[in-house]
């Protein structure tokens, strides 16, 4: 199972690696948004199918792309509109509609390691 995941800390990065690795899952890392939107949307165009099974996306991003537009755009291509996605943050993040606009899960930082294998697993078993 290969789970995408869009997080510019590079602490965080890691730890994530290590821990979705070890669960036997292949990660595919996107430090910056244009990086993600670059790999998924132009695969999007020119493959049927996505690559990941999951993608995780950090809400504050550096530069002017935040989280939620990555997923805004990549929820316009028909391949990814119903790719499971759990949005992260530190921040307080109160707009639930847009969470269910987005069809996406929150997980707010700091998060368990559990927390978020057991999302995974329960996302990925619905899609």
């Amino acid at each position: 199972m290969h789970i995408g995941l869009l997080e510019d800390d590079i602490a965080i990065q890691e730890m994530l690696r290590l821990v979705l690795q070890d669960e036997g899952y292949s990660v595919i890392i996107f430090p910056t948004a244009e990086d993600c939107l670059n790999a998924l949307v132009v695969n999007a165009q020119t493959k049927p199918s996505t690559p990941l099974d999951l993608l995780i996306v950090d809400w504050r991003l550096p530069g002017s792309v935040s989280g939620t537009e990555v997923i805004h755009q990549l929820r316009d291509q028909a391949n990814l509109s119903s790719l499971p996605i759990i949005l992260t943050t530190a921040a307080t993040f109160s707009d639930t509609e847009e969470l269910q606009t987005l069809d996406i899960t929150l997980l707010e930082k700091p998060f368990a390691i559990d927390d978020i294998v057991d999302r995974i697993k329960v996302l990925t078993l619905k899609s």
